[in-house]
């Protein structure tokens, strides 16, 4: 014994066995909002959003670059002057074969009303981004409660499942005990191991079930997939009351689509605003060479001397017509605003329209989750009365089964009953604007 002992010691230093680690709900929340991988991405958007909007504020400052460039003439160019002065009727200059200039270029726009309301869209695309964030994790929020209530109830009826297996063998021990005295037949013996036999066929469905919901609830919330987990219990004889607030206006997938509706607006502005002029500065500072031989590069004298230019200026840009092609992008511009406006008023009645139904539904789930939990306490004293009677010889075989299949049925449902009042409860928490409440 002191050997076996020794050994297994020594096997659990070399292989130590993995803790289960236990995740309540609020765990799970705070993983999966931290760890979703499709929620990274959005905090991704929101960042790429800033950047944006630097890159369009941009656009309002100096733009300063430097420039340079070297020509090869090797078929120089021409000018032909009024030479009469002269004494001749053209002057013909011909351009030197080499030249090259190098210097720096000033641009700036003084009024440009595309580029302001462009940055305010842009502005507009970022608050977008962080209502989508905000939507998207309210959504995992609800999935993530979703899957944890359903490995609840998963877990809830395995517990029960094993209570009428161990039942079952109490009676099953029972009646193979009255075989043995010849006071019950060996078709009973039977009829109990049968039922036995599907009660464990439901109990490894369900335990297959339950790790599958557990390793789909490890990969929304990026948990280790090696690693086993257990959830809390659920106390499935009592349910939560819920604060009926009535729908909360200001939800994320609302605000996105008034926020759209306000794009749609300032995209048709910007599109007006293509008529009216732009203002800019502009301005050069610039060194230029000429030269007829390459080789007079390398050397200084006349020919390779470097001439200074420079200047600020102010360019005007008035458009007159453009082919009618703003006249078309106001147009549809206006159409994606009404369809943006009429997106908004159906999502908001569609919103209300799920409240009331939810509201509904959570009148009905409550009535029958309490009729249900009432029959199943009734189906158990029930079948605990028809099993002692069984003890005592009174009742039959027959009677007890179809006792335990009534309790059975009736376990079920009451669990159902519960998990159905949960969902409900939970969607009416999102409409109500109170999912942090499970954070807490």
């Amino acid at each position: 014994m002191k050997r076996l002992l020794f050994t297994f010691a020594v096997l659990s230093t070399l292989f130590p066995l993995k803790a289960q680690e236990t995740l309540t709900l609020e765990q799970c929340l705070l993983m999966g909002i931290e760890n979703n991988l499709q929620l990274q991405t959005r905090r991704n958007d929101i960042t790429k959003g800033k950047h944006n909007v630097t890159e369009n504020r941009a656009k309002l400052l100096p733009q300063i670059n430097a420039v340079g460039s070297f020509n090869d003439n090797f078929n120089p160019p021409v000018s032909v002057t009024d030479g009469s002065a002269y004494g001749n009727p053209y002057n013909v200059t011909k351009t030197l074969q080499y030249n090259a200039s190098a210097g720096l270029q000033l641009q700036m726009p003084l009024y440009n009303q595309t580029l302001l309301t462009t940055l305010d869209i842009t502005k507009m695309m970022d608050r977008i981004n962080r209502l989508s964030y905000d939507k998207a994790r309210n959504d995992l929020i609800e999935q993530i409660t979703r899957m944890y209530y359903l490995a609840q109830s998963t877990a809830e009826q395995i517990a029960i499942i094993k209570d009428n297996i161990a039942r079952l063998e109490e009676l099953r021990d029972i009646t193979v005990a009255f075989f043995d005295n010849g006071m019950a037949m060996d078709v009973d013996v039977k009829r109990v191991n049968i039922n036995l036999e599907n009660l464990q066929v439901q109990c490894d469905n369900a335990e297959a079930m339950l790790t599958q919901q557990t390793n789909m609830l490890k990969y929304v919330i990026d948990y280790p997939a090696e690693k086993p987990i257990a959830l809390t219990a659920v106390n499935a004889a009592s349910v939560e009351d819920i604060e009926l607030t009535g729908l909360y206006e200001s939800l994320p997938e609302l605000q996105l689509l008034q926020q759209q509706s306000e794009l749609a607006n300032k995209q048709e502005t910007m599109i007006r605003q293509g008529y009216l002029p732009s203002l800019s500065l502009t301005g050069n500072f610039t060194y230029s060479a000429f030269t007829d031989k390459f080789c007079n590069w390398f050397h200084s004298g006349p020919s390779n001397h470097w001439y200074n230019s420079s200047g600020l200026g102010i360019t005007l840009r008035i458009p007159i017509f453009d082919g009618l092609e703003k006249r078309s992008k106001i147009r549809k511009a206006k159409l994606d605003a009404e369809n943006a406006r009429l997106a908004y008023n159906d999502a908001l009645k569609g919103l209300h329209t799920q409240y009331l139904n939810a509201t509904c539904d959570l009148m009905n789930s409550r009535r029958n989750f309490t009729k249900q939990l009432d029959n199943y306490r009734l189906a158990e004293e029930v079948y605990a009365v028809t099993a002692d009677r069984y003890r005592e010889g009174i009742a039959s075989m027959t009677e007890v089964l179809q006792d335990e299949m009534q309790m059975s049925e009736a376990q079920n449902s009451y669990v159902t009953a519960h998990y159905n009042y949960r969902v409900t409860a939970l969607s009416l928490l999102k409409l109500t604007g109170k999912l942090d409440s499970l954070l807490e």
